[in-house]
């Protein structure tokens, strides 16, 4: 290993090691009070909900209780009274460093969308794409996402960023083919160094509870037949999955059509890519052969509504996919597609969206999207001791404020989280037992120096456009 690969590899060390720290100092800690939806799947749909809960977890970070109050909160513990205690939630498909490019391209479809942010993105430095990264990483947070899977651009030190804020992440890689630098001013390796740095990555980080890995070819329309069939094949031997776009527009499936004689999921099928877990985004324009494909095969698909939308891309068959079994999840896309990373904006647009098209206030259901956006979205990502407030599961815990003018009367807590709740109604955050959002403020990320290093940063791409 390089000498810039192994101080990476320290950089992360001590990040995990600050993490177990903040846990052990916050080791004993309870979430008392309010209502606790523990999306344990007892039941079905939102699990438990306990009227008056009680969250408590152990040094390590292991919840260890769950269940009705013990006893009013004591010093240490956290007063969830007028609040809503759920799993943090699942981000299952995004693109973090894209968060410099906010607004910087909207009200075009997609194929114009992207030669936008291509043009833009082979600028960004290695810098801007760390600054990008943090805006994501306090973003999330801040609006109650606890673990993301992410394509982008990669290394040592951006996973160590993830891993010293403290959330989760399964990071692809971006590769678009062999040949093709996808970020160049950040220094980033052609296709052929990005699948070599994937594997590397992947070694590094094995067993880390924090940073996982996943190859991630871009798409069959800029991914050739030989490079997915590679990735399929380097998978197998590292036993890590694979994240890609399949079926996002109609205009890539019809190309995909002409060039290759099928539909995209399809063709990586051909390919051998359903071998190995994978992980689709988008699958807007799924056939109903498609979907039998990606049931047959146990791919996961993460369903990211309103990025799909503000793109004109389509409704993906959501409901197709869910009753022939594909494993959902829900994802915000990038905040270049979308404008936030907000997945309560997802829960609620996922069964909305479904139930104008099918004409039906019961063709999806709203416990059914918050299940996606939690648990689904945790096994999606290998991820399997998250997504469910259970004993013996990590306690990735969050608290919605529910004493405001959009929770009031509070009817039906998962109603609230599912149709009402807002990233902003976000107080606390815990993962792995550690406080990583107080009273609505992180406390692993600096707030201030990140918003002043991404406005500097779009000042300057700006102003070298003009």
């Amino acid at each position: 290993m390089d000498v810039s690969a192994t101080e990476g590899s320290e950089r992360r060390t001590q990040a995990s090691s600050r993490a177990a720290v903040g846990a052990t100092e916050d080791s004993g800690r309870r979430i008392v009070g309010g209502h606790v939806v523990t999306m344990d799947g007892a039941g079905g749909g939102a699990g438990t909900v306990l009227a008056d809960g009680e969250v408590a977890w152990d040094a390590v970070g292991t919840l260890t209780y769950v269940g009705p109050a013990r006893g009013p909160a004591g010093a240490g513990d956290v007063d969830a009274t007028g609040c809503v205690v759920l799993p943090g939630l699942v981000n299952a498909h995004t693109h973090s460093g894209m968060s410099m490019l906010r607004g910087y391209s909207d009200d075009c479809d997609l194929q114009t969308w992207l030669g936008h942010v291509r043009d833009f993105e082979v600028g960004m430095s290695a810098r801007d794409v760390a600054s990008g990264l943090r805006l994501a990483l306090l973003e999330m947070v801040t609006t109650g996402t606890t673990a993301f899977a992410d394509m982008y651009h990669w290394d040592a030190d951006l996973l160590a960023i993830v891993a010293d804020a403290g959330l989760r992440v399964v990071a692809a890689p971006a590769v678009f083919d062999y040949d093709d630098v996808g970020y160049p001013g950040a220094a980033g390796p052609d296709g052929t160094g990005v699948l070599a740095a994937t594997e590397d990555l992947a070694r590094e980080f094995a067993g880390d509870d924090h940073v996982r890995l996943a190859f991630g070819p871009h798409a069959p329309y800029t991914c050739s037949p030989e490079l997915y069939a590679d990735v399929a094949r380097r998978a197998a031997r590292l036993g890590i999955g694979v994240h890609t776009h399949l079926s996002e527009t109609r205009h890539e499936v019809d190309v995909c059509r002409e060039r290759f004689g099928v539909t995209p999921i399809a063709h990586v099928e051909r390919l051998g890519l359903f071998e190995v877990p994978v992980h689709v985004a988008h699958a807007v324009h799924a056939t109903p052969e498609d979907v039998a494909i990606l049931a047959a095969r146990g791919a996961s698909v993460s369903h990211n509504p309103v990025s799909n939308l503000k793109l004109g891309a389509g409704v993906a068959p959501l409901v197709a996919l869910r009753d022939a079994g594909v494993p959902l999840a829900l994802g915000t896309d990038s905040a270049a597609s979308n404008n936030t990373l907000d997945l309560f904006e997802e829960i609620k647009t996922a069964p909305l969206l479904q139930r104008g098209v099918a004409a039906s206030p019961d063709v999806v259901l709203g416990s059914e999207a918050l299940a996606w956006a939690t648990t689904g979205g945790a096994r999606a990502l290998g991820f399997d001791r998250a997504g469910a407030l259970e004993v013996g599961k990590w306690a990735d815990v969050v608290v919605v404020r529910a004493d405001g003018p959009a929770a009031t009367p509070l009817y039906d807590p998962v109603s609230f989280l599912a149709f009402a709740a807002r990233g902003s109604d976000v107080r606390d955050v815990v993962v792995g037992g550690r406080t990583l959002v107080r009273d609505g403020r992180a406390l692993t990320l600096d707030e201030d120096a990140i918003l002043d290093a991404v406005a500097r940063a779009g000042y300057r791409r700006a102003h070298d456009a003009s």
